[in-house]
């Protein structure tokens, strides 16, 4: 016992120069990834959706800026909209051990506290690698919960939110401890929209940002959290995933720093498919396939892309394509890629790609997993109507923890997805002010930059 205490004793006591190098580079590149994620999300339907929710029903704080859009609302409703479109198409990091999606939580309620309470550039940092680093122990901690059902996004993003929220707000241990407490009490989201579709997952890391600084902002207020939530009898770690590992809580804290175990993605749909979505990709590019001469495609993968992405073949909606390996491979092949601007209502009912994807047959094979250094890995084969067979094997996608993106091509990403929205001139001034946030005085100078004026 006492591990959840451990944990916010660390969190208060962290100083920005405590951290090390390479690990605040690879926070400035995670925060410049989420936020090209969120700049080109912000124009979904389901990312206008929340906007209108939020414009609907905002009160009278203007705290906090709303990307994209210019609305400045209290930083809780900020930290839902800007999350909701940072994870709105599913284009946002993961983390390689627990899975979540954790960027798209941690960056915007970070931002919008940041901006709130106008920190500078070096507290903001070391507030997002605080949120990465509680809400990815946790997950670590709770490897079970993804196979009952639990998206590990909303589940551990709450934890993650409300450190960086206390952090942003200066709180001591005690305060911390409670801020988590209390943010357990929002953990939440199952993952049924992968298998019958619905756009709540659209929500999901609306809500646990949302929940995290909410969280943070009671626990100023006064309210308390147990002290135990963490591993307590009736704490997270039994109720979301039975069997846990409670020593990966601390297990090198201060040491291990866990947001470089984070992987950034080149596609906007299941993680798990990267290698497969690569090994066309190369195939493609290699041998100038034309897709009405492919007679079938046979996806040799591991248990998780089969379990994930492996069953749908003709989806109903754009989540249940993002899930769809069949259809990701066959939009691949066809229109190209498998960015926010590919997955459309009216790819959706293409019949040549609807087509290609009846053609497309994932097959369980687990030996794969046996060769060292991989992750995920996807054997492809692509036959032609003329006799021809394609191999393609991939062992790491890239971006992943073993396959890294490098800085020219995380700048390049979120160059493509801001210019969905933004001018050159705020573009190339974000990506400036982003690899040079430990110069920054005042963080709330930085809303402007994200807006289209």
């Amino acid at each position: 016992m006492g591990e959840t205490k451990e944990l916010a004793e660390f969190v208060s006591r962290l100083i920005y120069e405590d951290l090390p190098a390479r690990v605040i580079e690879k926070a400035k590149e995670l925060i410049l990834d989420q936020l090209g994620c969120q700049i080109a999300g912000a124009s979904l339907p389901w990312s206008k959706r929340a906007y209108e929710f939020i414009t609907e029903y905002k009160g009278q704080k203007e705290e906090s800026t709303i990307v994209k859009y210019g609305l400045r609302t209290s930083a809780q409703d900020a930290a839902f909209a800007n999350a909701c479109f940072g994870h709105g198409f599913m284009g946002d990091d993961t983390d390689s051990v627990c899975h979540a999606h954790l960027g798209s939580i941690i960056v915007p309620a970070a931002l919008a506290m940041s901006e709130r309470e106008k920190i500078d550039g070096k507290e903001f940092l070391k507030a997002v690698v605080v949120g990465y680093e509680v809400a990815s122990r946790i997950g670590a901690a709770a490897p079970l919960s993804e196979g009952r059902g639990f998206h590990p996004g909303p589940i551990f993003g709450p934890f993650g939110a409300a450190a960086c929220a206390g952090t942003v707000l200066g709180f001591h241990e005690d305060k911390i401890l409670d801020a988590l407490g209390i943010a357990g009490s929002h953990s939440s989201g199952l993952m049924e929209y992968s298998k019958s579709g619905g756009t709540v997952n659209r929500l999901h890391s609306s809500i646990a940002a949302y929940g995290g600084v909410r969280a943070a902002l009671l626990a100023q207020k006064g309210f308390s959290g147990p002290a135990t939530i963490l591993e307590g009898e009736r704490g997270f770690l039994r109720a979301f995933s039975g069997e846990c590992f409670v020593e990966e809580i601390n297990k090198g804290l201060g040491k291990e720093f866990r947001v470089l175990l984070i992987e950034l993605k080149t596609y906007s749909c299941c993680g798990t498919l990267g290698p497969a979505l690569d090994a066309v990709s190369k195939t493609k590019r290699d041998h100038d396939i034309h897709p009405k001469e492919i007679e079938e495609i046979i996806v040799k993968a591991s248990p998780a892309t089969f379990r994930l992405a492996g069953t749908i073949i003709k989806p109903k909606d754009i989540t249940s394509a993002q899930f769809s390996g069949a259809f990701s491979i066959a939009l691949n092949l066809i229109k190209g890629g498998n960015t926010f601007r590919e997955y459309s209502e009216e790819n959706l009912r293409d019949p040549d790609i609807l087509g290609l994807a009846t053609k497309t047959k994932f097959i369980l094979d687990e030996a794969l997993e046996k060769a060292p250094n991989c992750d995920n890995p996807a054997k492809v084969l692509i036959r032609m109507t003329n006799g021809i067979t394609y191999e393609e094997t991939i062992y790491a996608a890239k971006g992943s923890i073993l396959n890294p993106m490098t800085r020219k091509e995380i700048i390049q990403k979120f160059r493509d997805h801001a210019s969905n929205a933004l001018p050159d001139r705020n573009i190339e001034a974000i990506i400036e002010t982003v690899l040079g946030l430990d110069s920054v005085n005042n963080i709330s100078m930085f809303g402007q930059l994200l807006v289209n004026v």
